[in-house]
């Protein structure tokens, strides 16, 4: 509802990952699954998916990222091993999350299918 128009990913990278990071949750809850949100300081997953789609920790990245911008992903799912991690990347950059073990998926294919299925 930003009265700009959604915002572009080149000039505005930090809207831009707001933006779509509530575009993802947004999808889930329609899909009619339970989204929460873990946060323990300094750590925090941007959502916690329930439901048919199975439990998943979900982080969403816009931009590259390393294994320590994982770290709250990786302590949550330790913690609650039910829940497998996920991150959605930017188109390209599923391979990042590739070299660590990690199941990735475009923020594109996301927003169509969801996440992976079994």
């Amino acid at each position: 509802m930003y009265p700009d128009g959604p915002p572009d990913q080149e000039r505005e990278p930090a809207r831009f990952a707001l933006w779509l990071e509530n575009a993802c949750l947004a999808f889930a809850i329609n899909q009619g699954q339970r989204v929460t949100y873990w946060r323990e300081e300094p750590l925090e997953v941007d959502g916690v998916f329930e439901g048919s789609w199975g439990d998943w920790a979900i982080e969403i990245k816009t931009g590259r990222f390393e294994l320590y911008d994982l770290k709250g992903l990786l302590e949550f799912c330790r913690r609650n091993p039910k829940f497998r991690p996920l991150i959605i990347t930017a188109p390209g950059d599923e391979p990042l999350a590739s070299r660590h073990g990690l199941l990735a998926i475009s923020w594109k294919q996301f927003l169509v299918d969801g996440p992976p299925q079994p």
